[in-house]
């Protein structure tokens, strides 16, 4: 297993939650990434969980140093770019999350003409686009502007059932396809950021094991390459 250094950019509760997770494999180190690093010659692993303010300066290192870049946050420029190093769009990392949607991804098809609704909920702090729910759309061929988002925490504790404890930090899809007086539901609830870190280990750890090309992956091409 190649070792290398893993930067994480951002400081949100997610990149805290990285910064802070306990790793199972030996790599050199998990550190928070700031400006000077730009300047060093080494291959690393960059984990973005931030707002796009230093992504300038992470595509400057990783074509440099063809170092990987695993994107965590939504709607940014690196959703559509062709990059000169290998970068990985992860919307999300819960790793039976992202198996469920590719599941829908290869089965969608079956689906497309049915009414199909998609709920997404999480902390009233989020503001960027929700890249799970656009995900789990696009999978079923349904309009994205027919997602509704939920950020009231009173509707989410007794409507869609959140913890008091986890308001701030969840995320709830509900999936319902409809034929008639049919209906099939799909809900996916991760609570905390636990999974998500874990998820964060499993890409290292594919990335630290698997040859990537200079270009976009999306999750879910490591999903069907049995990467996690």
């Amino acid at each position: 297993m190649e070792r290398m250094k893993v930067f994480v950019i951002g400081s949100g509760k997610l990149a805290h939650a990285i910064l802070n997770m306990e790793i199972s494999f030996q790599h050199d180190e998990i550190l928070k990434w700031e400006t000077h690093h730009q300047f060093l010659h080494e291959k690393a692993i960059l984990i973005h969980a931030g707002s796009g303010r230093q992504l300038s300066e992470c595509f400057e290192f990783c074509t440099k140093t063809k170092s990987v870049l695993i994107e965590l946050s939504t709607g940014l420029e690196t959703e559509t770019m062709n990059p000169e190093f290998p970068l990985i769009i992860c919307p999300n990392t819960s790793i039976l999350v992202l198996k469920t949607l590719n599941m829908l991804k290869a089965s969608g098809r079956y689906f497309a003409e049915y009414k199909i609704s998609i709920t997404e909920s999480h902390q009233s702090t989020k503001i960027t686009e929700p890249g799970t729910a656009f995900a789990f759309a696009a999978a079923l061929n349904s309009p994205p502007d027919n997602i509704v988002s939920v950020r009231n925490q009173a509707i989410q504790q007794t409507e869609i059932g959140i913890p008091e404890a986890y308001l701030d930090k969840h995320a709830y899809h509900k999936i319902v396809i409809v034929d008639g007086n049919d209906e099939v539901t799909i809900e996916t609830k991760v609570l905390g950021h636990d999974s998500y870190a874990k998820g964060v280990e499993a890409i290292i750890g594919a990335v630290l094991n698997f040859g990537f090309e200079s270009k976009r992956y999306t999750i879910l091409d490591l999903i069907e390459k049995n990467l996690l």
